[in-house]
């Protein structure tokens, strides 16, 4: 039996982890192991974790604070501990079927591969946020069923910024340390190039259009605080578009 490992970066999560973590709970196919892996919060983040101890939850705490990319990037360690490796963020939410959905066309594939599904926008009460600069890149289809996508076609769609969601995505790693991890060069764009990256080293990349994912938007998340910085947005994006873009082989006018 695969070993399906979820690690939940946080930070001050206070607010929504609970809910997140109950999503988790309420799965049809649990993980064999859940990290919380705390970055030093100073709220009552370690209380609600501790209380999913009963579940068989973990709360790890680092030594000290680090950026969250750093704490992302830690969370990436324990793909050496894991056939399939999810990483969740503390905020956001998977329905009952996400796991047994994806999980299930990633089994076929020998080597590493990526599965993810769609996602719908919600607000701090859960409710379905519509319209916005946030949607899905593709159309949701209720019910939908798995579909390979050529790997070309993927790194173009990261490279145009139309970006699968991170909590959105398991990683097949077959219990090896994976050969990229996310850039610290980056305020927001760092999801988009990483999977770029590692898609290049996948043999497979399912896409599942049904709607398995919810991406909470909330005035302290990233996307929302780099709103108020829209030159440095711009100027991110261009940079994660370029990087993405030359995995294509293309440079200078063709990459843009």
């Amino acid at each position: 039996m695969s070993r399906l490992v979820t690690v939940i970066p946080v930070y001050n999560g206070e607010p929504f982890l609970k809910a997140t973590l109950q999503s988790v709970v309420a799965q049809t196919r649990r993980p064999d192991c859940v990290i919380i892996q705390d970055n030093c919060s100073t709220d009552g983040t370690a209380a609600i974790a501790r209380e999913f101890e009963i579940q068989g939850f973990e709360w790890r705490c680092n030594e000290k604070h680090v950026s969250s990319t750093e704490n992302f990037n830690a969370a990436l360690r324990f793909a050496e501990e894991a056939d399939i490796l999810h990483l969740l963020t503390a905020d956001d939410m998977i329905q009952p079927d996400f796991y047994s959905r994806l999980m299930e066309p990633l089994l076929a594939v020998e080597g590493r591969a990526l599965a993810y599904s769609a996602y719908e926008v919600i607000g701090e009460d859960g409710t379905p946020v519509k319209g916005g600069d946030l949607i899905n890149p593709f159309p949701i289809e209720h019910g939908g069923l798995p579909r390979i996508i050529p790997r070309a076609r993927f790194i173009a769609s990261q490279s145009d910024l139309r970006t699968i969601c991170l909590p959105a995505v398991l990683m097949k790693t077959n219990r090896e340390a994976l050969p990229v991890e996310f850039s610290l060069d980056y305020i927001q764009c760092a999801d988009a190039l990483f999977y770029a990256e590692l898609a290049v080293h996948c043999e497979q990349i399912v896409e599942v259009p049904a709607a398995l994912c919810q991406y909470r938007r909330h005035e302290h998340t990233t996307t929302s605080r780099n709103r108020m910085k829209p030159v440095a947005v711009i100027e991110d994006e261009w940079k994660a578009m370029r990087a993405a873009s030359a995995l294509l082989g293309k440079t200078g006018l063709s990459a843009w």
